[in-house]
């Protein structure tokens, strides 16, 4: 989709506030009917499910002093970005961890770009952090709206600078903050800090030159909708297949979703009333139940669980029922009433001419 035209403006301001891409940014606006807050409210309430994980450790023997970030994304179980700072500078020891990762990240680059470090160790620890074992654990103990165990984090992290420091006492303290992708490239944008001295950062050199991800093809917001039944003329939800039309009403209470019912039309005044949505999923699950994906919009689903054999409203043969109630009444009248109306029209028809 192209962002050429009017909405050019909004789409660069969309993109700059948020962080999402251009693709999406237009998508939005297009949805949302070039409404940019509407737009943001959407990006906004995207569920936060990005671990952002600021550490620090010292070495007590050695005496090297370190400084770790990294984001774990647990709806695609991947690191998304990690750096990291280890040299015999005490200073790296006085990061603070309660400042808001953000400023974390930038205080690491910061650092990196202007004092000595220690590439090598930087370079192993980055790739134990983005190796398949580390973010198979990781996957163990960081789930989001679960709390986080964090003697089994401290221990796995514990674990890796073991790996890469002849050591036998390490303390280390983390923190995490809860982030989502957009403002994960926002932080991207906003960011002026660019480490020249690849060879300060390993082979992968600077983080900040990655590309962004993009969830255009993903969900964002996930509604609580409930089908719409019809158990003489529905269709049997395990018989519907992607892109099939059926009617729902969207049942979330959150203002999101209030948001989103009134511009899909689904609300007039404070009622919420049935309106379509495409399907995309029909999932088969235990006890005879389904469970169904349905689509709004750019990356606004709706989710719902019902018995396999429920009958729902599809848009097919809510169009078909008019038509059907025509003909059927058309059906209903009597061949015998027709000749009877016309026999009458001809009677006052003589009568009139004979009263003239």
């Amino acid at each position: 989709m192209s962002d050429t035209g009017g909405n050019h403006n909004l789409v660069d301001r969309l993109v700059n506030e948020t962080g999402c891409d251009r693709v999406l940014a237009s998508m939005l606006l297009k949805f949302t009917g070039d409404d940019i807050d509407g737009a943001k409210r959407i990006i906004e309430a995207v569920p936060k499910d990005i671990f952002a994980v600021k550490a620090k450790f010292i070495t007590q023997i050695t005496g090297y002093y370190g400084a770790l970030f990294f984001c774990y994304d647990e709806k695609e179980k991947k690191i998304k970005r990690t750096m990291a700072v280890i040299g015999d500078g005490k200073e790296i020891g006085k990061f603070e961890l309660s400042l808001d990762w953000r400023e974390f990240e930038q205080q690491l680059y910061q650092y990196a770009r202007e004092k000595k470090v220690d590439a090598a160790k930087i370079e192993q620890l980055k790739k134990l952090i983005n190796s398949r074992e580390f973010v198979e654990k990781l996957s163990v103990i960081l789930k989001r709206n679960r709390p986080v165990n964090r003697e089994s984090l401290n221990n796995i992290l514990l674990d890796e600078l073991y790996n890469i420091f002849a050591d036998t006492n390490i303390a280390l303290k983390f923190e995490i903050d809860m982030t989502d992708v957009f403002a994960l490239n926002k932080s991207l944008n906003d960011s002026n800090l660019f480490i020249g001295d690849e060879k300060k950062l390993g082979e992968e050199g600077d983080e900040l030159n990655s590309k962004k991800e993009s969830r255009k093809n993903q969900s964002l917001i996930v509604l609580k909708v409930d089908p719409v039944l019809s158990p003489v003329r529905g269709i049997p939800i395990k018989d519907l297949e992607f892109g099939d039309e059926i009617q729902v009403r969207i049942t979330d209470e959150r203002d999101i979703a209030d948001y989103l019912a009134t511009l899909l039309g689904g609300k007039v005044d404070s009622i919420r009333i049935p309106i379509y949505a495409k399907i995309v999923d029909v999932k088969e699950l235990e006890g005879d139940n389904a469970g169904v994906i349905v689509q709004f919009g750019p990356g606004i689903m709706g989710m719902f669980k019902i018995p396999s054999d429920a009958k729902v409203v599809t848009r097919a043969v809510a169009e078909e029922e008019p038509e059907r109630i025509t003909e059927k009444n058309k059906k209903d009248i009597s061949p015998f009433i027709i000749i009877g109306g016309i026999f009458v029209v001809i009677v006052l028809f003589i009568l009139l001419i004979a009263l003239t």
